[in-house]
């Protein structure tokens, strides 16, 4: 996974682009410096490394029961 602060304005334009946002270049402009924080959030998450251990979730409906 590349480091966010890689990606350019105009990578992000065509990413909204092809998403169908319809933004302008101006949104997109305001929009990089929050979506550089959340994909540095992203990709240190991306980056730990758990060994050979699977983490497993699980959700019961019927919880807690009444």
């Amino acid at each position: 996974m590349p480091h966010p602060s890689q990606m350019s304005i105009d990578e992000l334009q065509q990413i909204a682009d092809r998403a169908g946002l319809g933004m302008t270049r101006q949104e997109v402009e305001e929009l990089k410096p929050i979506y550089d924080l959340y994909a540095g959030y992203a990709y240190e998450l991306h980056s730990i490394d758990f060994g050979p251990t699977e983490m497993v979730v699980q959700f019961h409906p019927d919880w807690p029961e009444e």
